[in-house]
């Protein structure tokens, strides 16, 4: 099954406890300092990324959070770019969504004047245009998933195993190990 592309990829860990020891541990070992890994924690949420002389412009960023979900409480992960670069992703979804609503009024304009409604072509202009900025979007997370795999790593390894609800696969008892480890 073929792993499909999210504007803003999610995951979850389970925990069997509250998860202040997980988010204390993520603090304390940026405040130490790391080479691969900066952020700052602030209660139950933590933002993490990579650190800036290793930053591209389309460096993600990983936004962590302690939800409570039907009892249990779950480390909630989103990766997102930098606000500045989803800012202006939004900025360009919003003028060329305006760009077809425009050419839509102005086409709409243009029949009742009986002229030609050149207008409406720009609606299926704004949509393609869409289209290609949503696939830019998704080479971005293709070239920079060796960022996402670090951040991702990072919080795997400060989650302790007797707060996971889930091992991870390989600590799994009667798991295999991996070819050429």
């Amino acid at each position: 099954m073929a792993i499909r592309p999210r504007m803003r990829p999610t995951f979850e860990i389970p925990m069997k406890v509250d998860g202040t020891r997980t988010m204390a541990r993520i603090a304390a070992r940026l405040e130490k300092g790391t080479r691969r890994v900066t952020g700052q924690v602030v209660g139950g949420h933590a933002y993490l990324g990579i650190p800036a002389e290793q930053q591209s412009l389309l460096s993600p960023h990983l936004n962590l959070q302690l939800l409570e979900r039907g009892g249990r409480v779950v480390l909630h992960g989103r990766f997102g770019p930098r606000p500045n670069v989803w800012t202006g992703f939004m900025a360009v979804y919003g003028v060329l969504a305006l760009s077809g609503l425009g050419g839509l009024m102005l086409g709409w304009a243009q029949t009742t004047v009986d002229e030609y409604p050149w207008g409406f072509w720009l609606v299926p202009a704004s949509v393609a245009l869409i289209a290609f900025v949503y696939g830019a979007a998704v080479i971005g997370q293709g070239l920079t998933q060796d960022e996402m795999y670090t951040l991702r790593h990072f919080v795997d390894r400060m989650v302790a195993g007797d707060e996971r609800e889930e091992p991870l696969c390989e600590h799994e008892e009667g798991a295999e190990p991996a070819a050429g480890g």
